[in-house]
């Protein structure tokens, strides 16, 4: 890894000096989530446009696919997940993807399409009910895709809906809403097609947007998230659950740029490193957003024993708050 870690010094996207000196901790929990550190900088010029980009990793090849919502939208191909190269791959009319693989030459691109309008009608206003909707294509080679007829879901609200194939063969789908309150929901499904959705907000925020879970290797889930920006910039967020639908968001931001919106990320485990990409947006403009990437390195947060915690059982870093001696005190 340190080729790759090289490679990004020397076209200036991380300092030498910030090479991890240890592995990434291969498990998500609140602990390593509070204890997570990014290494990342902006894009440099040469930077795919667009956001919300979906990076899928072949392994057999070792070639990494990037597809972006841009206008049009793009799919690119890179040796590192660094440089790209765009293809004259034709896209679905859609937007916002995620590539899950079904079998060793078998794949399935979901997409968000905008409803179309009725007659006599334009399209409906953005993030209204019905105004996205979820299909999907399918390939055998990653660079032709075959749209399918079915719609999957009417509605997956405004934000950027993901899909999530786990080992065990579930899948698990990411998206926001506005009902019964803004924020990501989940729903689940055993053959990827037909949906069950769920009620319960993500992490209980309703700021959280951009969704994007991976499955670790121990069976844990990550999840790298985004704020939604309002009134200012947006920023990267970091989460970890235990069985994709009840997530423990960390209270801190993973990733701020001053000045300029982070978000749509997407993330892939390859070789032991958490590889992420996501768009870099200066000054919030959507318009003017470049694909920038970065790794993460998950480890675990100290807190200095006798600092005050609210909850009895609460846990933070390594430590977890118990009573002694009738005061709560991290131990």
């Amino acid at each position: 890894m340190r080729g790759f870690w090289a490679t990004l010094a020397a076209i200036g996207m991380v300092a030498a000096t910030t090479v991890p000196a240890k592995a990434d901790v291969l498990t998500a929990t609140p602990a390593t989530i509070n204890g997570a550190v990014i290494y990342t900088s902006p894009p440099p010029a040469t930077a795919p446009p667009g956001v919300s980009p979906d990076v899928f990793y072949h392994a057999d090849s070792k070639t990494y696919y990037l597809l972006t919502t841009a206008n049009p939208p793009v799919q690119y191909t890179s040796a590192d997940g660094i440089s790209w190269t765009p293809t004259s791959v034709a896209l679905p009319a859609g937007f916002d993807w995620s590539i899950v693989q079904e079998g060793p030459s078998s794949y399935r691109l979901y997409y968000a399409e905008v409803l179309p309008p009725a007659a006599g009608q334009g399209p409906p206003p953005p993030c209204t009910p019905g105004s996205k909707r979820l299909r999907y294509a399918t390939s055998t080679d990653l660079m032709s895709w075959t749209v399918q007829p079915a719609v999957l879901l009417n509605d997956v609200g405004c934000g950027v809906p993901h899909v999530m194939k786990t080992r065990e063969g579930r899948y698990f789908l990411y998206y926001n809403r506005k009902d019964p309150v803004h924020g990501v929901y989940v729903g689940t499904s055993t053959d990827g097609l037909t949906w069950a959705i769920g009620n319960a907000l993500v992490a209980n925020d309703p700021e959280l947007v951009d969704p994007a879970p991976i499955e670790m290797p121990d069976g844990t889930f990550l999840m790298v998230g985004s704020t939604v920006g309002m009134g200012g910039v947006q920023e990267l967020q970091l989460l970890s659950s235990t069985d994709a639908i009840t997530w423990t968001k960390r209270s801190t931001d993973l990733y701020s740029a001053p000045g300029a919106s982070v978000l749509d990320p997407s993330i892939e485990l390859i070789d032991g490193q958490l590889r992420v990409w996501f768009g870099y947006a200066p000054g919030g403009s959507h318009d003017v957003s470049k694909i920038t990437n970065g790794i993460i390195r998950l480890g675990t947060a100290k807190i200095a024993k006798g600092s005050k915690c609210k909850a009895k059982g609460a846990i933070s870093g390594s430590l977890t708050c118990k009573s002694v001696k009738g005061k709560l005190v991290w131990s």
